[in-house]
C-alpha cells in the first residue's frame, strides 16, 4: 500500500454535495441516509476521475491493481455507516478502490474495499490517506505474497486480512510477479533508448509512482533507490 495525500476538497465536490449533506443530517433512518449516497449522488464518475488522475495515479487504494474508471468504486476508507452524517460526504474520506474482481477466477469481488465493507476497526487498520510511512509496515516475499514488517505486526496483519491482499486463488501475488517482468523489460528498452545507466533509469520510472504494484516494485528495487521502500 502506498501513501495517498489528499488534496483539499475540490470545489466541485463541495458545491454538489452541499444540500445533499444538510438532506442526510436530517433524516433519522439509517436505511434512507445510505440512499442518499447510493441514488441522490450523481457525480460519482466525475469524483473517480478527479481522484484517480490528481491523487492515485489510476492505482487502486489498497491493491495498487491498475484502475480505470469502469473497474473501479468510490471507497469509503471509514464505511459511512460508522456515521452517515460525518463520513458520507467527507471528502478525506474517500478513495478509489478496484471493484475486488481484477484478478478474481469467478468474477466475484474478493479482495480490497468491496471485501472490507462494513467490518473495520479504525484502531487497527492502516489508512493510506493518513500513514504517511505506510509501505514501512510491509514486507514482500520471494513468492510475491504481502507480509508484516516488524513495525507494527497486529495493524499489518489486520489489515492485509481485512482487505485479503493475500487471500488464496485472488491472482494478487501472480500480478505482482508479471509486473515485475514487465517492468524489467520497460528498463531494459528505457536503457537502450536512453543510453543511461541501468540504476538511473530505475530510479526515474520508480519516482513517478504511477506503475502498478508500485509499492511491490520499490521494495524489490530498494536497494537501488536508497530507501527501504
Amino acid at each position: 500500500m502506498r501513501y495517498i495525500q489528499k488534496l483539499p476538497t475540490p470545489e466541485f465536490f463541495s458545491e454538489d454535495t452541499q444540500e445533499l449533506q444538510k438532506k442526510i443530517v436530517a433524516l433519522f433512518n439509517k436505511k434512507d441516509k445510505k440512499l442518499v449516497w447510493d441514488n441522490d449522488y450523481t457525480q460519482k464518475r466525475k469524483l473517480k476521475e478527479y481522484i484517480l488522475e490528481y491523487e492515485q495515479n489510476y492505482l487502486c487504494c489498497y491493491c495498487e491493481a491498475k484502475v480505470t474508471l469502469d473497474d473501479s468504486h468510490i471507497e469509503h476508507i471509514k464505511p459511512k455507516d460508522m456515521h452517515e452524517d460525518t463520513l458520507t460526504f467527507d471528502y478525506h474520506n474517500l478513495a478509489v478502490s478496484c471493484d475486488g474482481i481484477c484478478y478474481s477466477s469467478d468474477n466475484k469481488p474478493i479482495t480490497c474495499g468491496h471485501k472490507k465493507g462494513s467490518s473495520f476497526d479504525e484502531s487497527k487498520f492502516l489508512n493510506p490517506t493518513t500513514i504517511i510511512d505506510i509501505r514501512s509496515y510491509f514486507i514482500y516475499t520471494d513468492n510475491f505474497y504481502i507480509g508484516a514488517s516488524n513495525l507494527d505486526e497486529t495493524k499489518a496483519k489486520y489489515t492485509l486480512e481485512l482487505l485479503q491482499l493475500n487471500a488464496f486463488n485472488n491472482y494478487l501475488p501472480y500480478a505482482r510477479e508479471i509486473a515485475l517482468q514487465e517492468f524489467k523489460k520497460s528498463i531494459n528498452g528505457h536503457v537502450k533508448k536512453s543510453k543511461k545507466s541501468l540504476d538511473e533509469v530505475i530510479r526515474v520510472l520508480l519516482d513517478k509512482e504511477n506503475l502498478a504494484f508500485i509499492s511491490f516494485l520499490r521494495f524489490k528495487y530498494k536497494h537501488v533507490i536508497g530507501v527501504q521502500q
